[in-house]
């Protein structure tokens, strides 16, 4: 008996390496991969990367390397944020393996990373190229309706709405069933709302709720619908007091700076009495405070970060603190910025200082050296900016009582005057701007006033808010206001 279980062990020992010897190269790629791309949708991310670097290391000659080089360019542009390393390994793909699967991914890729950089027109003609090539080089590749999706992106942000729902159109009827389609039928919906057409708006946005109702698309859908009907399902928008909401009691809300609501609807608070930035979620917990002192402004950067303006610093994200320094009229010398009152983080990676103590906005790049003032060298008291969702920044002019926007290049866009009929800014504090581009503005006479994107006045908000603050609007369009005498947030909905 014994000695047939020794055979009997043998025998499968005997198999297991005659199966190890008979593995190809292709299939011990291919298996890497495989279990590359479980990882990474099981969050294991590193893990994933090792084996991704694995086929590229060692089974540099299987057909699998294209596509391991395009998931090590997903891991650099997404996880780690550096685009230079991810541009790198997306052009081997499309230099050494321009035939393979991965290949038009890589210049769909390449496409987005020259899309988020754009600040010219030239850069974004480079990112539709990228894009073209998917569609003319690969017609019946799977990336194509992703490409569509890229053109589409690529228009709204140079401000061609209707070649902006043109592409996305391509993708909800060519693509139906692809990945991208709730995304492309989102984009159609932005876009027709952007061009003042808030009705056929609301139709696209319901059909993301109808088509794609599981999808992620689709709350976001519910909220542009909600927000859409408040401003423009009646004869006037109607902006209701909700006595039902609070937000954070006590402390939180005495010597209150800034709110801003995220997408995710966290509501964070700045606040000097507590020496730092709360955030309240959904659900009314508190969390972890970011501590900090002398706060003055808060924004979204451009991947969603928490932008904290201080009196001497700027924290992009939990942990990123930064300072600033100008120069001085002797050469050679700077001086750091110890008055600031307002900062943004723009689309395109510059951060953008109010400086009280010179009276201008101070431009940096991303590496933090002075680039010159913004828009133009002319003095502003500028006490509160803001970033909207087509990258336009607004800033409020506290001395002039004005809002202007502007691009990343300084050109004004739009602007709210100091008076007009029905409305005067007498003591204006916040601004903030919905994703239509309409502007909201608190002025401590008592008043909160709504701007259409041509400066007309839409509805004012006055009687039970007696000195706003700071407000923000939320993810459905409803206007949070903080009132310094209430010491109390409002909610109108």
């Amino acid at each position: 008996m014994r000695r047939v279980v020794v055979c009997a062990a043998s025998m499968l020992l005997a198999a297991g390496l005659l199966r190890a010897q008979s593995t190809s190269p292709e299939e011990q790629a291919r298996g890497l991969l495989e279990d590359g791309r479980t990882y990474r949708r099981e969050g294991k991310l590193k893990q994933a990367l090792d084996n991704f670097n694995t086929i590229v290391t060692g089974f540099a000659n299987t057909d699998s390397v294209d596509d391991a080089l395009l998931e090590i360019g997903r891991y650099q542009m997404e996880v780690e944020g550096n685009a230079d390393k991810a541009r790198e390994a997306f052009e081997v793909v499309t230099k050494r393996y321009p035939q393979s699967d991965g290949a038009p991914g890589a210049y769909y890729y390449l496409g987005l990373l020259t899309l988020d950089r754009a600040h010219s027109a030239a850069d974004l003609d480079d990112a539709l190229a990228q894009f073209t090539r998917v569609q003319r080089l690969y017609p019946r590749s799977e990336w194509v309706s992703r490409a569509l999706y890229g053109t589409a992106l690529a228009h709204r942000k140079a401000g061609r709405l209707p070649e902006t729902v043109e592409a996305a159109r391509r993708v909800a009827l060519e693509y139906p069933s692809s990945e991208i389609a709730p995304a492309a039928q989102f984009q159609i919906g932005h876009a027709l709302a952007l061009m003042g057409e808030p009705r056929p708006a609301m139709e696209e946005f319901q059909r993301i709720r109808n088509r794609f109702p599981t999808s992620e698309w689709a709350p976001r859908a519910l909220d542009r619908i909600t927000a859409l009907y408040r401003l423009y399902g009646g004869a006037k928008p109607v902006f209701a007091l909700d006595p039902a909401f609070t937000a954070a009691s006590g402390d939180v809300l005495k010597d209150v700076r800034a709110i801003l609501m995220t997408p995710a609807r966290v509501l964070w608070i700045a606040s000097d009495k507590v020496k730092g930035v709360v955030p309240v979620g959904a659900d009314g917990k508190v969390g972890a405070i970011l501590n900090g002192a002398d706060l003055q402004g808060l924004s979204l950067g451009p991947a969603g970060e928490l932008v904290v303006a201080a009196r001497m610093a700027v924290r992009v994200g939990p942990r990123d603190i930064r300072s600033f320094s100008v120069p001085t009229d002797k050469p050679g010398l700077t001086e750091p910025l110890a008055k600031i009152e307002a900062a943004v983080v723009t689309a395109g990676g510059l951060t953008l200082i109010a400086d009280e103590k010179r009276r201008r906005v101070c431009r940096f790049d991303a590496k933090g050296q002075f680039q010159g003032p913004f828009p133009d060298a002319k003095e502003r008291q500028i006490v509160r900016m803001a970033v909207d969702g087509e990258g336009g920044i607004a800033v409020l002019d506290r001395d002039q009582k004005t809002v202007q926007v502007y691009d990343e290049a300084g050109q004004l866009l739009r602007s709210v005057a100091a008076r007009g009929a029905g409305w005067e800014l007498k003591r204006p504090t916040d601004v903030a701007v919905d994703p239509f581009r309409n502007t909201y503005v608190a002025d401590e006479e008592g008043f909160v006033y709504v701007f259409s994107p041509s400066g007309q006045l839409l509805a004012s908000i006055s009687g039970e808010v007696r000195k706003p603050r700071a407000l923000t609007i939320d993810p459905a369009g409803a206007i949070l206001v903080y009132d310094e005498k209430l010491e109390r947030i409002l909610r109108y909905r």
